[in-house]
């Protein structure tokens, strides 16, 4: 088989084309020179970055015979057997990362080189040698022979100790800029006569999160379909969305259109995009939006607040999609709430404006605010005598089995697609911790939703009525106060205090019902 995938093909054999490690390369190349060469030395940074390509140059140029300005000749004997020579050992802790190994690599450090200067260990993966085996290393690097080079390579730099760190001199590698994977790219689809289009060149390098082997893979694999490589090649083979399709999706937010934002959410749904690529691309780009238009002061219909505030709901929804609801749902239902708050937002200033603007010939007649106006309009304000009233009275008429019912109710009632956008994210967020019969007490996981959900208690339990046909009085608190209530609950009830009914009337209970006929065991502890 004498093919070569692109990344090894094009692995680099010298400095001069290890592309984005400019620094290290000229750091490298002097101490050549200079012949101040350390014992030890740790790569470290991103995966596909260069470490262990660099590495491999280093070892070349440091056993050249004819070495160049720090560069080796490429020419020499040692250059020319560098793959087959035996004074170049790589081992990949990954998978030789026991004492056993180590021992016998050090026992291998005592004998000299057989055709070059220096015998150089590379070791791939060194965060993942056991702790023996670090110990066991750690001897060598200390006081190695005056013929032996160590290079550690690692994306896990955290995970090395720092009695090993203090013996190497340490290079940081960092991401590859878009733009040099870029022109490397094109030199290598000229050489290989990839027919490429340059929006899909850009694809591929922002896909490859700054890793040119990734990089060099992904153009691999995208070259054996024997078509031109475009945008919509990729985003069909690699089942993800390219950077264009998502500046038209928050265009499509931007022109105000829910609609149309729909139809591409499932358009991306039934491709089976990654989710969370999809919303990661898309906070990203949101960003860049965002500052542009705080630096650049650009008048457009979403200002950098708006878009701020669109990407701090995506993240939030990243912390949603272990749970049983799809991911998209989800979003949807964030970007309704998004809608929902801008349009509002808007036409109060409208509103304002108009106000500011007319003038009024005659005071006009004073209605009484209807239903629709309460739901759609300004929140009413509770205050906390109806929590602490509505507490109580959960706690009067409390069971575990009217608990066990409401979960189920509200789960079904937070699953229907029939419900406000608003009152879906807050019901996500929710969890029933008590109920009655008639009051539940539930809690909130993002606390911004309490006030919202407290303020909006009427037409929640309307929506609930009409939905799934319960009569429910609701209270949403915080987890925090629901330790408390929970805790003084118990207290009270093993001091024999009763709650009794405060303005509201619920059918009596027994008195004599036990705490764990209240609460799940599984969540109380009864001392």
């Amino acid at each position: 088989m004498n093919y070569k995938v692109l990344y090894r093909k094009y692995r680099p054999s010298d400095f001069e084309n290890i592309v984005g490690q400019d620094y290290i390369i000229k750091t490298l190349k002097n101490s050549i020179k200079n012949g101040s060469i350390s014992h030890a030395y740790i790569f470290s940074g991103p995966r596909g970055t260069g470490k262990t390509s660099t590495a491999k140059v280093f070892a070349k140029a440091i056993n050249c015979l004819n070495s160049k300005d720090g560069d080796p000749c490429g020419e020499c004997d040692f250059c020319r057997n560098f793959a087959e020579n035996p004074d170049i050992i790589e081992i990949d802790a990954a998978s030789n990362n026991g004492v056993d190994e180590i021992r016998t690599l050090i026992d291998n450090v005592k004998l000299t080189p057989t055709n070059g200067k220096y015998k150089v260990y590379i070791i791939d993966e060194v965060h993942m040698l056991s702790t023996s085996a670090f110990n066991a290393l750690l001897l060598t690097l200390e006081e190695p022979p005056a013929h032996s080079i160590f290079i550690l390579a690692t994306t896990n730099i955290e995970n090395v100790p720092i009695t090993i760190l203090s013996r190497c001199q340490r290079f940081d590698f960092q991401k590859i800029k878009i733009d040099d994977i870029v022109d490397r790219l094109k030199i290598v689809c000229e050489k290989e006569n990839i027919d490429i289009e340059d929006e899909a060149l850009q694809e591929i390098a922002e896909l490859s999160d700054g890793g040119m082997r990734d990089s060099l893979s992904l153009l691999d694999q995208l070259s054996k379909n024997g078509q031109k490589i475009t945008l919509e090649l990729i985003e069909k083979q690699i089942k993800t969305i390219s950077q264009k399709s998502i500046n038209d999706f928050l265009n499509t937010v931007e022109d105000n259109d829910f609609n149309k934002c729909l139809e591409i959410i499932n358009d991306y749904r039934m491709r089976a995009v990654d989710y969370k690529t999809l919303i990661k691309k898309i906070i990203t780009i949101a960003s860049k939006k965002a500052k542009n238009i705080k630096l650049n002061g650009r008048n457009q219909r979403l200002t950098d607040t708006d878009y701020k505030n669109l990407v701090l709901k995506l993240a939030e929804s990243l912390t949603k999609i272990n749970i049983n609801v799809d991911a998209y749902t989800i979003l949807e239902m964030y970007l309704l709430d998004f809608f929902e708050t801008n349009n509002s937002k808007q036409n109060v200033e409208k509103e304002d404006s108009k106000e500011k603007t007319t003038v009024i010939d005659q005071p006009k007649e004073i209605k009484e605010e209807t239903i629709e106006e309460k739901i759609t309009g300004v929140e009413v304000k509770i205050d906390n005598s109806l929590i602490d009233i509505r507490i109580n009275n959960c706690f009067v008429g409390a069971q575990k089995k009217y608990l066990e019912d409401a979960k189920n109710d509200i789960n079904n009632y937070s699953s229907s697609i029939n419900i406000n956008g608003k009152i879906k994210a807050i019901m996500l967020d929710s969890t029933v911790v008590a109920a009655s019969d008639t009051n539940l007490i539930l809690t909130c996981k993002n606390e911004h939703n309490i006030d919202t959900a407290n303020n909006m208690l009427s037409t929640i339990e309307e929506s609930i009525q009409n939905e799934i046909n319960k009569q429910y009085k609701l209270i949403f608190i915080s987890e925090s106060r629901w330790q408390k209530e929970k805790e003084k609950y118990i207290v009270n009830i093993k001091n024999k205090v009763q709650y009794k009914l405060m303005d509201e009337v619920v059918k009596e209970v027994d008195d004599n019902i036990a705490i764990n006929d209240v609460f799940d065991k599984s969540k109380v502890e009864i001392i």
